[in-house]
């Protein structure tokens, strides 16, 4: 998005700090009113309309796409020159054409444009026949240097703010393409072996059958059947984690889980709120650990400690037999991958125990831009 756009954004999103200044106009209306006995109608007519005039441009100049607004100004700074012919209260509306100039233009041309301003401000103290021009002269160039400086200053914060409203955006569109992805590799976790054991197995039914080796064919279509029902359950768990990921009833949940299958656990959880992404990883992490004992560990003896410090989370998931079946397949480098991407470790024990040891740190170093 280009800057233009951004300061057009920023403005008309910003209604009060472009209408609200205009109050401060009114004092160009104090002149008249004081002197209004001894003016003629043709004047106080004349000045209104001016008035009026100054406050349409001033309107259209604040909701203006930045880079086209020169007309506007330029019709500002002569309404201005002209009403000085009939009331020194334009001494306050130059004050506001330097608002413009300040907030509208970019580097040198802005100074080009208070230029003509000060410019203006001189031939209408002369030329208008002002009384007192010295203090016109000096209201008008105070008031100017004034409200254009903070013109300047108002765009660059305007600048500053809409740039973090973008950044935060660009963040929010990385972390959704970061979901996404984890959404893939977690299809593919838990698709992957699944339908390739799947896969094997039906070729070499197949092939059994073909042989007239009936009993090991139908052994293997039974192996089949429980692959795909585990394989079923295991998407049904997935889904039922992409819908609820509240670190609570994740470990609530597995803790029911083991206990269906006969698992004596000692259970530990100290855990408070987490930042989503730490604990969207956390709840997968443990969730392929728990899956693992379950599928592949004789023992029904676990132990799952859950800590959380004040700089990180500590993950810990013991099984103190033999767990020979468990291998370094997709699912266990995966925990891996996914505490290496928030910063944090993971150390994995497999043989004649299984030993998980997980740090996540709460703040990634990618979270914190």
């Amino acid at each position: 998005m280009s800057l233009n756009k951004l300061l057009d954004k920023y403005i008309k999103t910003k209604s009060f700090w472009n209408w609200g200044p205009l109050l401060f106009t009114g004092f160009y209306l104090l002149p008249t009113i004081f002197n209004f006995s001894q003016l003629s109608t043709l004047n106080i007519t004349v000045t209104l309309l001016f008035y009026v005039a100054f406050i349409v441009l001033y309107i259209f100049a604040v909701n203006k796409k930045l880079g086209n607004v020169t007309p506007l100004f330029s019709g500002m700074v002569l309404v201005c020159v002209s009403a000085s012919f009939f009331t020194p209260g334009t001494s306050t509306l130059f004050g506001f054409t330097a608002y413009i100039a300040g907030f509208s233009f970019t580097k040198f041309a802005k100074w080009i444009a208070i230029g003509c301003v000060f410019l203006c401000v001189l031939l209408s103290a002369y030329l208008a026949d002002v009384n007192n021009p010295e203090y016109f002269l000096a209201g008008s160039l105070i008031l100017s240097i004034a409200l254009f400086s903070f013109g300047a200053a108002a765009r660059k914060e305007h600048i500053h703010k809409m740039r973090e409203h973008e950044s935060a955006q660009q963040l929010e569109q990385l972390a959704a393409i970061a979901e996404r992805e984890r959404i893939a590799r977690d299809l593919h976790d838990i698709l992957g072996h699944s339908l390739s054991s799947i896969a094997l197995k039906s070729e070499l039914a197949s092939k059994l059958n073909h042989a007239e080796r009936y009993a090991q064919a139908n052994t293997e279509i039974d192996q089949v059947a429980e692959l795909a029902r585990q394989l079923l359950s295991d998407v049904r768990n997935a889904v039922s984690d992409l819908k609820q990921l509240n670190i609570h009833s994740q470990l609530n949940a597995l803790n029911q889980r083991l206990l269906e299958h006969g698992f004596d656990v000692m259970f530990k959880a100290d855990v408070d709120k987490l930042p989503a992404s730490v604990e969207g990883v956390a709840n997968l992490i443990i969730k392929e650990a728990v899956t693992n004992l379950m599928r592949h560990c004789v023992s029904k003896q676990c132990e799952i400690d859950v800590e959380q410090t004040s700089e990180q989370l500590n993950i810990l998931i013991t099984n103190p037999d033999a767990c020979d079946k468990i291998a370094m397949g997709n699912g266990l480098n995966g925990i891996k991958e996914r505490a290496e991407q928030l910063g944090g470790s993971a150390h994995i024990q497999i043989g004649q125990s299984f030993k998980l040891n997980v740090s996540l740190p709460l703040y990634p170093n990618h979270l914190k831009m």
